[in-house]
């Protein structure tokens, strides 16, 4: 790709980022990156639900004056997306609406983490459940988030489930679940949404974008509104494998992926 970008990244304003905005802006234009969006996490779902007090919840009016310092000093350099990623569940919605009233945002990613009252990062989702009952929950959470009421631009890392699960065979295929992906993906496609292909499934023992199959679908179904996301929480992660995402979703059939401009989508050519 010679137009380099990152369309999920964040910041010590998340409650588990590390680095300070500037550098991580910094670390971006050292890479040559033309568009970065820090896509900082807003979890109104944590607040929502019990149990979860221990997240730092996002102080939106500090991140808004310091982005919005960032985007005007580096703006001959470099594209600086405002962006946020919503943790989805459903007792959340009011919350996520108040923020749109309050917060103005080039992207927002679109994400399921919490499924049936617990992280799915933890250990104790996956003891308590099936590898069958684990990934139907989260698919059915997932396709409950495309028909969320506030605004938002993609649906973030299908699969985020096999991440940390810890069954012996951790991939989430199209062909085990596919009626379920069906529903989503025509959803997405039907509400003009993006998925977003994350790279940081690289190193979890499953392929990319957790299986290429559901890729495929995807663009069988008729979907063209891609993006390349790193989830980066540190510098050195930036624009991680994604000369393997371009080369995968080529093969698919893919020819950009989309950055997002004030909710806008813009394409970038997979290829020269």
């Amino acid at each position: 790709m010679k137009y380099l970008f990152d369309t999920h990244t964040h910041t010590n304003f998340s409650h588990d980022g590390v680095p300070d905005p500037e550098k991580l802006v910094l670390a971006a234009i050292d890479k040559g990156l033309k568009y970065l969006a820090v896509t900082d996490h807003c979890d109104m779902d944590c607040l929502s639900l019990p149990g979860f007090g221990w997240v730092r919840q996002i102080d939106l009016p500090s991140r808004k004056a310091e982005i919005s310092r960032l985007k005007e000093k580096y703006s001959k350099r470099i594209y600086l997306a405002d962006g946020l990623e919503y943790g989805f569940v459903k007792e959340a919605n009011p919350l996520y609406l108040d923020v749109q009233k309050n917060y103005e945002t080039d992207y927002v990613i679109n994400s399921v983490h919490i499924v049936e009252g617990v992280d799915v990062y933890f250990r104790e989702y996956f003891d308590a459940r099936t590898k069958k009952q684990a990934y139907t929950a989260y698919l059915d959470a997932v396709r409950a988030s495309v028909d969320a009421p506030y605004d938002y631009d993609a649906i973030g890392h299908l699969g985020y489930i096999a991440r940390c699960s810890t069954y012996p065979d951790k991939h989430m295929r199209y062909a085990d679940y596919s009626d379920l992906i069906d529903d989503i993906l025509k959803a997405v496609i039907a509400k003009g949404k993006a998925l977003e292909v994350n790279t940081s499934s690289k190193g979890t023992r499953c392929d990319l974008f957790h299986d290429t199959d559901i890729l495929a679908r995807y663009r069988e179904l008729g979907g063209e509104l891609v993006t390349i996301g790193s989830d980066a929480h540190e510098p050195k992660r930036l624009c991680a494998d994604f000369e393997e995402a371009a080369s995968a979703m080529l093969k698919v059939g893919f020819r950009y992926a989309f950055v997002y401009e004030n909710h806008k989508p813009h394409a970038v050519p997979l290829s020269e």
